[in-house]
């Protein structure tokens, strides 16, 4: 498929003036459409480029209107396409018959916002308790959520036990092999899945909403807390965002810092993943290795940021904090040291047998189903989707920087530890290519409190994949509306679908290789 499509020329000769169209809004352009346009529009982007796919739906309240933006990814570009529904009557035609990735979307914005989706209606909760009242939507700004009280927990659908020779497992909200609380309802017959069913939603602390409620400053230090782990995607995320709006002339030695920054972030997160996948199938080894070679990695984190999880080094207009010529040796020598390493833990990977047998064609997801499914990071690029921001949507200095772009096509779960892998080489090559070429000057440009009207898109390879943030901006210090995707909510539904016809004893090897992080998916 070309990588090349006009999308705006191809909307403007199918559409014509039934569609507007705002350049430069919301990525490369935004299309306005209302009256089904948008399901119109989203397939003829489709038939155009097998590569489109849905990065995230956003719920706005605009009053007497809700509004739905569907941000749509390409090969090469970003667009968004508007719609709006009248608030008494909420209801707009799904995007799930042509393209099955945009299921869990939906669902939240209906749980979250009280738009139905004709088609993928949701039955009760999707990520607000079971005991949160109904039609009571918490992102509408009417909403007093002080005076919102929980009711008796209803009986609902999934939590039926199976029929006739089928069993369900429920795998947590609290159980020894998940680190944080969500559910996965598994049915089994015999020892073959048949189902899933999952729940999330256990640790949503309501952070899209509490941002509304902050500073742009004090906000940095929120969205941080999504995840402990890849925290500076997150802080790069909005920030990125908000500077899209506000426009400032941003340092090159700070784009070239941020960008060290994130890719020790995906050392750390890479080699923590390799290891507990290890941990998951038995092999308790391979799990001490690496979490022993990722604590000097760690240690640069704190080197460079000051903090060891919380770097806090991101910042609007720049960072905080400079690598000085002291530090350099020290960091080329730990990543010289980890580079070392690397042969002796590609070999294990490789050719273990034990591994191997536990990972080699267990939970195959297809480049098909990949598509359909918008799957993101290691997950697409281990089914043979060469799709990665940085070289898609080049950002900070990812444009100067030479790296390789790792894909395998096997789709399964070695395949998708194998990605990891071999980025770990990769996140090296870029940190050192960065240190040797690193600009003089600034590191920081003074920006205003106060953020001008506007609305920006900010998309960034973060170590699990594509993390999304939309910013509305109001013209005060607080932020109107501020949308999070994070790469494992896009990667659950493969989950769904791979452990089906799979052995029960597979799903934790499965589950380990989207390197799940739930605090993220909740939010």
């Amino acid at each position: 498929m070309p990588n090349s499509v006009d999308f705006i020329s191809l909307v403007q000769s199918k559409f014509g003036d039934k569609v507007q169209i705002q350049k430069g809004v919301n990525g490369e352009a935004s299309f306005v459409a209302n009256n089904g346009l948008h399901h119109d529009i989203l397939k003829a982007m489709i038939d155009a480029d097998e590569k489109t796919g849905i990065t995230s739906i956003t719920g706005l309240d605009f009053g007497e209107n809700l509004g739905i933006y569907y941000h749509i990814h390409t090969a090469k570009s970003f667009f968004t396409i508007k719609a709006e529904v009248p608030r008494a009557n909420p209801k707009i035609k799904t995007l799930t018959d042509i393209h099955t990735g945009a299921t869990f979307h939906e669902l939240e914005v209906t749980d979250l916002m009280g738009v139905v989706f004709e088609g993928n209606e949701l039955n009760g909760h999707f990520v607000l308790p079971e005991n949160w009242p109904d039609g009571v939507y918490p992102l509408r700004k009417d909403i007093n959520l002080s005076s919102v009280k929980l009711v008796p927990t209803p009986e609902r659908e999934a939590n039926k036990a199976a029929e006739g020779r089928q069993v369900k497992i429920i795998i947590g909200p609290q159980h020894p092999a998940l680190l944080e609380p969500e559910k996965f309802s598994v049915t089994v017959d015999g020892e073959t899945v048949t189902r899933v069913e999952p729940r999330i939603g256990y640790v949503h602390r309501g952070i899209e909403k509490t941002t509304e409620l902050r500073t742009y400053l004090q906000d940095i230090y929120l969205v941080e807390r999504v995840c402990g782990i890849c925290n500076p995607a997150h802080a790069y995320g909005f920030v990125g965002v908000v500077e899209k709006i506000l426009k400032p002339a941003v340092p090159e030695r700070a784009r070239y810092l941020r960008v060290i920054a994130m890719e020790l972030n995906r050392l750390h997160s890479h080699l923590l993943t390799l290891g507990h996948a290890g941990l998951e199938i038995g092999y308790e080894t391979v799990f001490q290795y690496f979490w022993r070679d990722r604590e000097p990695i760690m240690d640069l984190i704190e080197l460079t940021s000051g903090n060891r999880v919380y770097g806090s080094l991101i910042t609007i207009g720049g960072v905080r904090r400079d690598i000085t010529s002291e530090q350099i040796p020290k960091i080329k020598s730990v990543l010289a040291d980890l580079r070392g390493k690397l042969p002796f833990y590609r070999k294990i990977y490789l050719e273990e047998p034990t591994l191997r047998l536990r990972m080699k064609d267990v939970g195959t997801l297809s480049r098909t189903d990949a598509l359909k499914l918008s799957v993101v990071g290691p997950v697409a690029r281990g089914s043979g989707v060469d799709m990665d921001v940085r070289k898609d949507l080049p950002y900070e200095a990812y444009n100067d920087i030479p790296f390789k772009e790792i894909v395998y096509d096997d789709g399964d779960v070695w395949a998708r530890m194998n990605v990891r892998m071999d980025e770990v080489e990769e996140s090296i090559n870029i940190i050192e290519y960065a240190i040797d070429h690193l600009p003089a000057g600034p590191i920081k440009v003074e920006v205003a409190r106060s953020v001008p009207v506007g609305e920006a898109v900010c998309s960034l390879e973060a170590p699990r994949g594509e993390l999304f943030y939309y910013v509305k901006s109001n013209g005060t210090d607080m932020p109107e509306r501020v949308k999070i995707r994070t790469p494992t909510f896009a990667n659950i539904p493969s989950f769904l679908q791979t452990a089906i016809g799979e052995s029960i004893a597979d799903v934790p090897s499965n589950f380990v290789s989207l390197d799940p992080c739930f605090s993220c998916t909740d939010r």
